[in-house]
């Protein structure tokens, strides 16, 4: 659940957060919420690994740091992940993962940013992130482990786990 929204950041339903400009040229940060259900509560690496396999396919050249172990308010256990590439008309782009388990629910915040705007942002995006709550709905039901897309992180104004 979203409870707080940095100054000159929007709320876009569906998605997450987004800066505000006047130039719609600007190149923008943004923050996606996504979430899946794991197989297993011990799935989690193994879902990071899949992640990191398919940045690692789609991006050229991408230099990564991490997961390593962070906290998060309500999770049971949370990683943060960097992934950081060059984009030829928008320079190196930084996107900041953080998954969040709960049981098999996890809960994916990625931050996108250029890397030479990450100092300047990471105030507000910290306060939105302190500011997530964690409020499943009901507990979500185990996925068959080869049935598990590990691209779907489908986008969500919230964090509560899928209803089936």
């Amino acid at each position: 659940m979203v409870t707080a929204i940095p100054q000159g950041w929007m709320f876009l339903h569906g998605f997450g957060i987004r800066q505000m400009s006047a130039d719609p040229r600007a190149i923008v940060a943004s923050v996606g919420l996504g979430e899946d259900v794991l197989g297993a509560e011990s799935a989690l690496p193994e879902y990071m690994e899949k992640q990191k396999q398919l940045i690692g396919q789609a991006l050229k050249e991408p230099f990564f740091a991490g997961p390593q172990p962070t906290e998060f308010r309500g999770a049971d256990e949370a990683f943060l992940f960097l992934v950081r590439h060059e984009v030829e008309s928008m320079g190196t782009m930084t996107h900041v993962q953080t998954y969040a388990r709960q049981g098999l629910w996890v809960g994916i915040l990625t931050l996108t940013a250029r890397y030479s705007d990450v100092a300047e942002i990471r105030p507000g995006y910290d306060a939105f992130v302190k500011g997530l709550n964690i409020a499943p709905s009901q507990a979500p039901q185990p996925v068959p482990a080869a049935s598990v897309n590990a691209n779907s992180s489908q986008p969500a104004a919230s964090l509560p786990p899928k209803e089936n």
